[in-house]
């Protein structure tokens, strides 16, 4: 997208960074680092903005792609430096509980914990890819983009997490 004015990058950025700064926020669970990022995004998106093109994907996610990727570099850096930092997966409501005193909603709380444990060690991208489809039920196709992988790959990967989320889950003396 040659001769783009900076004009219409502000269009852009405007449309593109709430999209931006959430999908940030959830993957770090920090509301600072995913300010600090999502700006270190659009930054690099101003860059390099003569390689996005419109006909591979929209803005948003070649934003998303940019973020994620800063993301990671982020997050191997700081784990370098401290030995151990993760996806906040306290961001996804989607595995806490209800009612605890029902004795059914008592196990399925048992399990939705066992659950957000097991996918809180689970390794990166597996992470992100269980956290993108089957929690937020992203399609194969969007959980690909904005990861910037192959649809094959996020399909491995998810049958991978599975089985060490499956691993854990019996470890932990839950059959599935």
């Amino acid at each position: 997208m040659q001769g783009l004015s900076q004009q219409e990058f502000i269009t852009l950025y405007e449309s593109c960074k709430n999209t931006v700064y959430h999908f940030l926020l959830k993957l770090s669970g920090n509301p600072e680092i995913a300010e600090d990022l999502t700006q270190e995004t659009f930054l690099k998106a101003y860059e390099v903005m003569d390689r996005f093109d419109s006909e591979r994907g929209s803005f948003s996610s070649w934003s998303c792609t940019i973020a994620k990727n800063l993301y990671f570099k982020h997050f191997n850096r700081t784990k370098k430096e401290t030995g151990n930092v993760s996806i906040n997966v306290e961001n996804f409501p989607e595995l806490s509980g209800g009612n605890h005193e029902d004795p059914l909603e008592l196990e399925k709380n048992s399990l939705n914990l066992a659950l957000k444990d097991g996918v809180s060690r689970l390794p990166e991208p597996e992470k992100s890819i269980i956290l993108l489809k089957e929690i937020q039920k992203k399609t194969l196709k969007e959980t690909a983009d904005a990861l910037g992988i192959s649809e094959r790959t996020v399909s491995r990967r998810l049958l991978s997490a599975f089985r060490i989320l499956r691993t854990h889950l019996e470890a932990e003396g839950i059959g599935l």
